[in-house]
């Protein structure tokens, strides 16, 4: 990465990525951001020395990860992707732990 602006940074670990200090949460994205809108925000992020995204494979049911994909198509050598999996949300049913292996090997596939 080039370009940092006024923005700190710090190295995961000793050997890891640069990561902006500040980072941008995708929860909205496929629930109040479309497509577009979530484009929008993660351009804007990295064209201001933003790299850091946190998603999840429960937001947006799903669309967070797979909008932030497409907003980083040509992009993605200038961004750190951190995502969490484990928990599945269910309307208003409480949400429930899932660890099983089959699918913690799809949810890092």
């Amino acid at each position: 990465m080039t370009k940092t602006g006024e923005l700190g940074f710090r190295q995961l670990g000793s050997h890891g990525p640069l990561v902006s200090v500040v980072g941008v949460g995708t929860n909205n994205f496929g629930s109040r951001l479309d497509r577009q809108g979530a484009e929008r925000v993660v351009h804007a992020a990295l064209d201001g020395g933003i790299n850091l995204f946190d998603t999840a494979d429960i937001y947006g049911g799903g669309e967070s990860e797979r909008f932030l994909g497409q907003a980083l198509r040509g992009r993605r050598d200038e961004a750190v992707v951190a995502t969490k999996f484990g928990m599945r949300m269910a309307g208003v049913e409480p949400a429930e732990h899932r660890g099983a292996p089959a699918y913690v090997r799809r949810a890092v596939e």
